[in-house]
């Protein structure tokens, strides 16, 4: 197990090789007490900011979100995770295609990665990919163009274009934007004041985004998929989420984690989650996310209590190889 100040010191020197201005702001749950930990590309130095309510956005960490809020309507009783889709569609997919709830949010659905087309529209902005991809084009797509990579149920499928359609189903079903189910769901109930899927309504410090280079990056919009990527959040408030989801009276993630199918030897797609877990090794959930200039984390081992978050404007390619392997030994 990596103790979380070797893990700090090897953040550190990562972060001196990369572009000036890279920033990153860290949360370290265990014994009861979360510590954070600001670190900053200063050039000539590493500066140590006290940085955990500024914003960051989180990209596909969206999805624990997502999956905790399919969680709370089963509990309730408004939807059973095995519920078919079409239940909640006002069209047909494309060839009836039967894909449940559950199927969504473990990636077995087998819907592609993105809508095909998705990139050729003529109004497709590079630099804010998912932001003018409307209703219309969704509905448009799921009715006429639809085509599935495996049947439903049988392999799991990295899917943005399932989440995002999970996050449009729960709309219709609460009659809310999924920002405003996840407002009343989750910001609000845990306090995370500085959570929100649209920049204009953050109040706090905005970290600016980073590519391979150091150049600046736009901000994305979710847009009508923002169930897969939408929200903007900071280290404190992450680790509000991470706390909840450490308890074990939580039913929902109960029922997310209870919901989990093999994905590849050891890694388990569960909802909204992917669970790691072998003979020797205790059981450590996760789930990253990225976007053109930020990339971020959230591990969590439930059996000691303990948690990571990690944000940051490193670029996703960059974090996933140098930073993402180093988090779950802190929680391990």
């Amino acid at each position: 197990m990596t103790r979380p100040e070797e893990f700090i010191d090897k953040i550190t020197n990562i972060i001196k090789i990369l572009p000036v201005y890279t920033e990153v702001s860290i949360s370290v749950t265990e014994n009861n007490t979360t510590t954070y930990y600001g670190l900053k590309n200063e050039g000539e130095e590493i500066s140590y900011p006290n940085n955990k309510t500024s914003a960051f956005e989180i990209g596909s960490v969206t999805k624990s979100f997502t999956g905790n809020v399919l969680a709370q309507l089963a509990v309730e009783g408004k939807v059973r995770l095995d519920d078919p889709i079409s239940d909640f569609l006002h069209f047909e997919l494309k060839d009836n295609t039967a894909i449940t709830l559950k199927q969504l949010g473990m990636h077995t659905s087998g819907l592609p990665r993105m809508p095909i087309w998705y990139d050729d529209r003529r109004n497709f902005i590079k630099e804010n990919p998912f932001s003018n991809y409307y209703e219309e084009d969704l509905i448009g797509y799921l009715k006429n163009d639809l085509k599935i990579e495996s049947q439903p149920g049988e392999r799991v499928m990295y899917s943005n274009l399932g989440f995002g359609l999970l996050s449009y189903i729960m709309s219709r079903i609460q009659g809310q934007s999924f920002a405003e189910i996840v407002e009343a769901k989750i910001f609000k109930p845990l306090k995370m004041q500085h959570s929100a899927f649209n920049i204009n309504k953050i109040s706090t410090k905005l970290i600016k985004g980073l590519d391979k280079e150091g150049n600046f990056t736009p901000y994305w919009d979710g847009g009508i998929l923002d169930g897969c990527i939408g929200i903007i959040s900071t280290s404190e408030d992450l680790a509000k989420f991470a706390i909840a989801t450490l308890d074990v009276r939580n039913k929902m993630m109960d029922l997310q984690v209870s919901n989990a199918v093999l994905a590849k030897p050891e890694v388990y797609s569960a909802i909204g989650w992917v669970l790691v877990k072998s003979p020797e090794t205790e059981p450590v959930l996760k789930i990253n996310g990225g976007t053109a200039g930020f990339s971020s984390s959230i591990f969590l081992n439930r059996q000691t209590q303990k948690a990571l978050t990690f944000c940051s404007n490193i670029h996703p390619d960059t974090y996933m190889k140098l930073i993402e392997p180093l988090c779950s030994e802190v929680v391990k």
